[in-house]
């Protein structure tokens, strides 16, 4: 495959994933974007606080794999069997092959991890739109060299090591997978609200209401 042409359909599947978070995040309230809906877990802005956190992970490794001595440079990439199925799994859960895969402890919301802790809704969505620009730039310079590509870094697994190229392959599909899983509970927001009782004080359910 073109090294142009890999580059090209990942900043497209980029660019696709700051629209729909554009539309889905900007204007809401907070209390939209930390509700629960009924048989989730998380609430939307922390499907958000994941993906920031599993970038944490890989964005500062793949940022030092770019700054590489002397690293060749090549027209054409290849996409190892590993690879394409790492793209595969992360893929959103609607895609046929793509995997459901439980975030390891640390890269869940820290909510789960010690209750007491609190986000800044703001803050993590500037994160977000932060490193969606940093991916980009990745893109655009590890796909041009085999040896960037294949240098290897700690998964999110670790000790388990994977290529650069492979982590572009993860990172980039698990935006889109917890985007949709967001855009999930946002509807799900959506409908509690439609369907609250009518309590002029009451937005919508809210857990506390929930256990009066």
């Amino acid at each position: 495959m073109q090294a142009n042409a890999y580059i090209s359909d990942r900043l497209k599947e980029l660019a696709q994933h700051k629209a729909q978070f554009e539309r889905a995040f900007y204007f809401l309230e907070d209390d939209e974007l930390f509700f629960i809906p009924e048989g989730e877990q998380w609430s939307a802005i922390e499907c958000i606080e994941h993906i920031n956190n599993v970038n944490e992970v890989y964005l500062p490794q793949l940022t030092a794999v770019c700054q590489l001595p002397e690293a060749k440079e090549s027209s054409s990439i290849k996409i190892g069997w590993f690879t394409k199925k790492a793209h595969a799994w992360m893929q959103p859960l609607t895609k046929a092959k793509a995997l459901k895969i439980p975030a390891p402890k640390k890269l869940k919301p820290r909510r789960l991890r010690n209750p007491d802790l609190k986000i800044a809704p703001q803050k993590v969505m500037e994160n977000f739109i932060a490193d969606l620009s940093q991916i980009e730039k990745l893109v655009r310079i590890i796909p041009n060299s085999p040896d960037l590509c294949n240098a290897k870094i700690t998964s999110a697994l670790p000790p388990i090591k994977i290529k650069s190229l492979t982590a572009l392959e993860i990172i980039i599909p698990h935006v889109a997978r917890h985007l949709m899983q967001a855009e999930r509970i946002l509807n799900g927001g959506k409908l509690a609200k439609d369907n609250a009782p009518t309590n002029p004080d009451l937005i919508y359910p809210t857990r506390e209401a929930e256990k009066k």
